[in-house]
């Protein structure tokens, strides 16, 4: 396999040195495997991406011929594996393996960027339009590794989460405008996010976190460490669950780690939250104040919030957020992008995705500006609007115990009907 993909991959991007190492193979479930290895993208120490595969295999190393295929890319602070296989067997990408599906994914350059790095001056310019780019390159090499073990060469469907979805959007914006014949998806589903809004309180903290953002560039820092933050919660609750937590006071570090999922919003600035009450898992809490104390999880397993934590990359480009909060804020008069300059010329199908604890249907709202006509989505609601911050969330989408009946299936469905 990495011979094949290292020669088409060279063919397509000359000029860029072969895949680093050998795959990695692990088995997952049953016959489900994933294939792992990375790419360099650019002539920099940190110019690699990370590319993964989640397949049915016929015998030991032998994928089975698939004739789908899915690129999953993920959102802020995790990689594939964290943000996706958190629980190594009850994931999307075995389920869809199991079904037939061949299942890819991509890590974005700034995972792979080691959290003892101290100079970041190399991040300066990675932003959205970089992200799409390099999805774009996952996506030529897992087309040409599958034409070469007998899948052909056809296009790809993309799914991408939360950030992920921001780059899809600008990915197929850029692929729009080459002709049809280079182009390399079939249909998108953008999960629990959005990136354009008519929710003028929304658009304003678009506006405002860009400013933040800006301003951070302008004074030369090009790193956000969230992720560092979130890793950190997650090793303290593992070594001393009961201490007291010295990231959120009040908390123990159990609780805090419970809080990244159940209470993500108060890891952004006030009001500046993309959605009101935004949250990774659903939880339930004692009514304390001037928070409430969580308690536990109610959808998803704690082990795979705790999982996520430890997975966290250290650091992700400034630029990123500020890029997506341009086009959201989309105020010329503060700043413009050029990757949603092209929306309407979006044509492929569309199933958007979402948890109402995380975007909800707040992320239905971009699909309307697209050109595409075969348009559906799918919301999980499970509380009362009242209840807002314990309906299901932005990462128990993935997570969640009845993530397959809920999320899942649905989207199974649809890539076998597209």
């Amino acid at each position: 396999m990495r011979k094949i993909a290292v020669f088409l991959f060279a063919l397509a991007l000359p000029g860029l040195t072969a895949a680093q190492d050998a795959p990695e193979r692990r088995i997952l479930t049953g016959n489900i495997a994933e294939y792992s290895f990375k790419v360099p993208v650019g002539p920099g120490a940190n110019d690699v991406i990370g590319i993964h595969r989640v397949v049915r295999e016929d015998a030991p190393g032998v994928p089975a011929r698939a004739k789908k295929a899915l690129m999953m890319a993920h959102g802020d602070i995790w990689g594939f594996r964290p943000a996706f296989l958190s629980d190594p067997v009850n994931n999307l990408p075995v389920y869809l393996a199991e079904n037939g599906i061949d299942v890819w994914g991509i890590d974005y350059r700034w995972t792979q960027v080691p959290g003892t790095t101290t100079d970041f001056s190399f991040m300066q310019d990675w932003g959205i339009e970089q992200d799409a780019r390099d999805l774009g390159v996952a996506l030529g090499v897992a087309r040409s590794v599958r034409l070469a073990t007998g899948n052909g060469f056809g296009k790809m469907l993309l799914l991408g989460w939360s950030r992920g979805g921001q780059i899809g959007y600008a990915y197929l914006n850029a692929e729009s405008q080459v002709p049809p014949g280079l182009r390399q998806v079939s249909g998108f589903i953008p999960t629990d996010i959005y990136l354009k809004t008519d929710n003028e309180d929304f658009r304003q903290a678009a506006c405002t976190r860009y400013l933040g953002s800006q301003a951070q560039l302008d004074a030369g820092t090009y790193q956000n460490p969230t992720g560092v933050v979130v890793s950190l919660i997650g090793q303290a609750a593992v070594a001393n669950p009961n201490d007291a937590s010295q990231f959120i006071p009040g908390f123990t570090n159990h609780q805090a780690s419970l809080a990244v999922g159940s209470l993500t919003f108060i890891l952004l600035p006030p009001g500046l939250a993309p959605v009101p009450l935004y949250h990774f898992t659903g939880g339930s809490f004692e009514p304390t104040t001037p928070l409430p104390t969580p308690t536990g999880l109610l959808y998803s397993p704690e082990s795979s919030l705790l999982a996520l934590e430890l997975g966290a990359s250290p650091f992700e480009p400034v630029k990123v957020g500020r890029d997506a909060d341009a086009s959201t804020c989309d105020d010329p008069s503060i700043a413009e992008v050029a990757f949603d300059d092209h929306l309407a010329d979006i044509k492929v199908p569309v199933f958007y995705l979402g948890a109402n604890g995380g975007f909800g249907e707040s992320g239905i709202y971009t699909t309307t500006l697209l050109g595409s006509q075969d348009v559906t989505s799918h919301v999980v609601d499970l509380q009362p609007a009242a209840a807002q911050l314990v309906e299901i969330g932005h990462g128990d989408i993935f997570l969640a115990t009845d993530g397959e009946s809920l999320f899942w299936q649905p989207v199974l469905s649809w890539i076998q009907g597209h």
